[in-house]
């Protein structure tokens, strides 16, 4: 990896979880250690200790029970001072799909302070969904209370299991609090010298202790090939002098299709249906809807003859003049406008009799209702295309692209395809270039249906669209996703092969 990827990636952020049980919190320390995070330049403070309110006039409560909107960020923004805190009196909601909301508003904020700190309560290590243990950077257990420290870890399963940070002077007794103690045993806080650094005197030089730390588990997942593979052995050995090195563990995937709204019944109406219905909003063209239509209805690509012959029909049979509406060589019906789109009677349907399924597949990985294929997977250059290794979704800029299946996510960035997220399983691998925001890092779990990046226009494209690169995993494979090498294969016989079901 490069250094400048390492930093790319260490730069998109993260939380870090503190508690302090048996003990108040230091709200000014902690205030002052999340400002240092991003070099002063604005601090996020998330309070779910419910004992105090902060200062945006959105509650915690809110960011797990609906997303932010473009209103609430421009609040934000209005505040003076240099950060902001989130806080209230009332205990979150601990289900996941609150969980999940917060996670989607977490993903806005970084936007605005990449780096952000959460206070748990010191009494109820629970005090939200377990899976806040697993997005954050590291969990720092505070204070002097060892008993009270050592009782709240182990009360926690998925406590026990992130990365955590014992910085209390004494290790917990192990026959008393055996769960504990093999956790902190096998964390990296348990050395000396890393408990020695005083996160409220220093912070500066704890932060700088933690980005090593989160850079060190970047590369561990990300090897190195030929010289910087020596940097890598030489960096843990040095590191490891200092601190012992954790590592986060991984916990089971969950197979459930998490709740993401339900684009199946919507996709299989206008594709079944003889015509379908739909609604303009003054800035969508006809020309997107009609190709859209095109391979819905036909699982074909358009071309200009195919597109213009269909939109005349189109208008006609819905009582417009061909040109109503034209600037520009594309028609723009007025907001509310309803259009009726039919099949075309004149395209053979064979395409969409072989590989009908494959299209309806691959345009609902993007929640964008209208989403369409426009070049489809060439191994080879010919005289009439060009070689083309993947195929090209056109969806809306913005877009989020779903998880197909459960799988381990990689991300990279390069000149030609701009920002990429791959998902890696045992025996293949989906890649999507060309995205705008990543919602995932290196190595974290992804299930079916989460948002794992957006729709974008990063490296070389002309528009929005996503570039879908899939591969079987080989030894001898010419290509590589984090640590994977795989081979690249069609995505329409990459559908056919592993016959799934839905994103």
């Amino acid at each position: 990896m490069q250094r400048r990827v390492l930093d790319y990636l260490y730069n998109q952020g993260g939380l870090t979880i503190f508690a302090f049980p048996g003990e108040d919190a230091d709200y000014e320390a902690l205030e002052q250690f999340a400002l240092v995070q991003n070099a002063g330049a604005r601090f996020v403070l998330f309070d779910l200790t419910a004992k105090r309110d902060g200062n945006t006039g959105i509650t915690v409560n809110t960011l797990f029970e609906r997303d932010l909107t473009e209103d609430d960020i421009k609040q934000l923004e209005a505040l003076q001072g240099q950060g902001w805190s989130f806080g209230g009196y009332s205990p979150v909601n601990k289900s996941e799909d609150a969980f999940r909301k917060f996670y989607h508003n977490l993903e806005l904020l970084k936007k605005k302070a990449p780096h952000m700190v959460a206070l748990l309560p010191g009494d109820e290590p629970g005090a939200c969904h377990e899976y806040i243990f697993h997005i954050a950077k590291a969990v720092v257990i505070g204070g002097s209370a060892i008993e009270a420290a050592a009782a709240y870890v182990e009360d926690s399963p998925a406590l026990q299991k992130a990365a955590l940070l014992w910085l209390l002077k004494g290790m917990p007794n192990k026959k008393v609090y055996p769960k504990t103690y093999k956790a902190v045993k096998r964390s990296f806080s348990k050395s000396k010298e890393f408990r020695d650094l005083d996160w409220k005197k220093s912070p500066e030089k704890f932060n700088e202790a933690l980005a090593l730390l989160s850079k060190a588990e970047i590369l561990r997942k990300n090897p190195l090939d030929g010289l910087p593979k020596i940097f890598v052995k030489l960096f843990f050995l040095f590191f490891i002098v200092i601190v012992l090195l954790p590592f986060v563990y991984p916990t089971k995937i969950d197979m459930d299709v998490s709740n993401m709204r339900d684009r199946f019944a919507e996709r299989d109406k206008l594709s079944v249906a003889p015509s379908f219905e739909y609604t303009f909003d003054g800035k969508e063209t006809v020309q997107r809807i009609a190709r859209y239509a095109i391979g819905r209805f036909n699982a074909v690509i358009t071309n200009d003859k195919m597109l213009k012959r269909y939109i005349q029909e189109t208008m006609a049979e819905n009582g417009y003049a061909y040109k109503a509406w034209e600037k520009n060589n594309l028609i723009y019906p007025p907001e509310g406008t309803v259009i009726k789109f039919s099949r075309p009677d004149n395209l053979s349907k064979a395409a969409a009799d072989s590989i009908g399924a494959a299209w309806k597949y691959w345009t609902t990985i993007v929640s964008d209702s209208v989403a369409y294929i426009t070049e489809f997977y060439h191994e080879f250059a010919s005289e009439n295309q060009r070689q083309h290794n993947g195929i090209d979704l056109a969806s809306r800029q913005g877009a989020r692209i779903l998880a197909p299946f459960a799988a381990k996510a990689w991300t990279s960035k390069d000149e030609r395809g701009g920002i990429i997220i791959g998902l890696v399983r045992e025996k293949d691998v989906v890649i999507f270039m060309h995205c705008d925001q990543l919602l995932y890092l290196d190595g974290q779990e992804v299930m079916p249906g989460d948002p794992i990046a957006t729709v974008g226009t990063t490296g070389h494209t002309t528009g929005p669209h996503a570039h879908i690169v899939t591969g079987l995993i080989s030894k001898n494979g010419n290509k590589r996703i984090g640590n994977v090498k795989y081979k690249v294969i069609d995505p329409i016989k990459w559908f056919y092969m592993f016959k799934p079901s839905s994103p």
